[in-house]
């Protein structure tokens, strides 16, 4: 990182910020947004969010995976998630039986809370694209951002007894009356309420943690090694029957284990697609439940710089993307005049970065142009000056979130304007304008950072209207906030003023 006081000029607006969480609500000078990031819960027996309970509101059923080699008669079905619109997959093998276990790690103890909930994966097939994306995930293993590559199984909810049967044979060669018996007798039923999952090949990567666990045929310590899959809540549609999802926050994580522990255990499942024998053959994967954020589609990339990311870049520029700003309120039998508001950078902006990552930053930049879009038509320029400061972060750290503040932004059209002879916006906590933010830098699979972004801008306009312009006579003075988000790839030159 570059000493503090680096003067930078640049041709692009102040720095990226990023809302995680956001909570707002609306008053009479505007929209006013929360501060801060809360946290969230994930499952690792802690209180994430610091109101006195543990785990709240989540599913922390964890699984162990074994390998099948089941032959299937191919089956359509329909699935849907976070990612994928409907898309038709075909099933054309059972390739895991997924155990409920018990699991500890550092000392934590993880109970199935649903010990007859089992999931069989297909492996699926499908002539669909798929577009490879990253996420951000968080689990009691790791916070990191991974790349989802392309869809691998389905997991249906399975009922499963440890009975040595030829299921299918015996059924078939028994009367209806008889078979309907053995069904009764032996069969488990379909677990009700509980979701699909759409799993998706991650690029791998390492990873070692240790881990006991304990389910219906084996009690041991396995470490983990390796990320294989994450799994996706989905809707799934067959036979015109819709499977919806029961909880759209849940997801799975799947990482590979060794030992590949033989176990050779006969087993009968029931699912939607019927009644099966089946053999898990050896341990594959541990799947933990996780939180998955998808990362913004409008965030901004930025290199990374002794690991982290320089918080101010030539391609970025802000945006109201809550609420307009109030020019002109409305009178009886009139509309007012609002904008939309662009911060950028103009040919002449000129900014200077002050502090470090590590004690804290502080940007001024001076010649930034202030671009309004009036809701009359009009296009005016402002130029406009500001300081900002970030709070302090570690580098290094694969995710970097921290708090922002706007301390000054004054804007102000120059003289001749047909319309205004003053026209001039102030905001900033220095001002008693409270104007916070927050930043969240995230590490990405090629090495940049993804960087997303936010203000509460609080601002107050002061108008005189020009004498034969479209607001003669008029003069006052507003107050409001609008939420202001970095915006990337940047919209183009701006527009000419008019």
């Amino acid at each position: 990182m570059k000493k503090c006081h680096e003067v930078f000029v640049v041709k692009a607006t102040l720095a990226s910020f990023f809302l995680v969480f956001s909570v707002f609500f609306f008053s009479s000078a505007g929209i006013v947004f929360g501060q801060g990031t809360p946290s969230s819960e994930i499952c690792n027996g802690k209180d994430d969010n610091g109101d006195g309970v543990v785990d709240e509101n989540l599913n922390c059923d964890h699984y162990l995976s074994y390998l099948l080699d089941k032959s299937i008669q191919p089956v359509t079905v329909t699935l849907r998630d976070q990612f994928i619109n409907p898309t038709d997959f075909t099933l054309v093998l059972i390739e895991r039986l997924l155990n409920p276990v018990r699991k500890l790690h550092e000392g934590l103890a993880f109970n199935p809370k649903r010990p007859n909930l089992h999931y069989l994966a297909y492996r699926l097939q499908s002539s669909a694209s798929f577009a490879p994306r990253s996420v951000l995930i968080e689990n009691q293993f790791e916070k990191n951002v991974i790349k989802v590559t392309k869809p691998r199984y389905l997991l249906t909810p399975t009922g499963k007894n440890k009975i040595g049967i030829p299921i299918e044979k015996t059924l078939s060669i028994l009367p209806p009356a008889a078979a309907n018996k053995l069904i009764a007798a032996i069969v488990p039923s379909i677990p009700k309420n509980a979701n699909h999952y759409l799993c998706y090949d991650v690029e791998p990567y390492d990873i070692t943690e240790g881990v006991s666990v304990r389910d219906q045929f084996q009690n041991r310590q396995f470490e983990v090694i390796r990320a294989r899959y994450l799994c996706n809540p989905a809707e799934k549609t067959h036979n015109g029957k819709v499977s919806e999802i029961v909880d759209r926050s849940n997801h799975l994580m799947c990482y590979e284990v060794i030992p590949h522990n033989q176990v050779n255990r006969k087993v009968i499942t029931h699912d939607q697609f019927g009644i099966k024998s089946q053999t898990a053959v050896r341990t594959e994967e541990i799947c933990v439940p996780t939180v998955k954020t998808p990362l913004s589609p409008t965030a901004c990339t930025r290199p990374d710089t002794e690991g982290t990311a320089v918080v101010l870049d030539k391609d970025t520029m802000y945006q109201n993307t809550g609420g307009q700003l109030t020019i002109v309120q409305p009178a009886p039998g009139t509309i007012g005049v609002t904008a939309d508001a662009f911060l950028r950078s103009g040919p002449d902006t000129v900014v200077t970065r002050g502090g470090s990552p590590a004690a804290g930053e502080t940007y001024t930049f001076d010649t930034e142009m202030l671009q309004l879009s009036l809701s009359s038509g009009r296009i005016l320029n402002l130029l406009a000056n500001g300081v900002a400061s970030t709070s302090p972060r570690t580098p290094g750290d694969p995710v970097q979130s921290f708090d922002t503040e706007m301390l000054q932004l004054q804007g102000q059209l120059p003289i001749g304007d047909p319309d205004f002879d003053l026209l001039r916006i102030t905001a900033g906590t220095d001002f008693g304008l409270p104007s916070p933010g927050h930043t969240t830098l995230t590490k990405l699979p090629d090495g940049n950072w993804n960087v997303d972004s936010f203000f509460d801008i609080t601002y107050r306009i002061d108008f005189v209207g020009h004498p034969g312009g479209a607001y003669t006579g008029m003069s006052g003075s507003t107050t409001g906030t609008i939420r202001m988000a970095d915006i990337c790839p940047p919209v183009g030159p701006p527009p000419e003023i008019n």
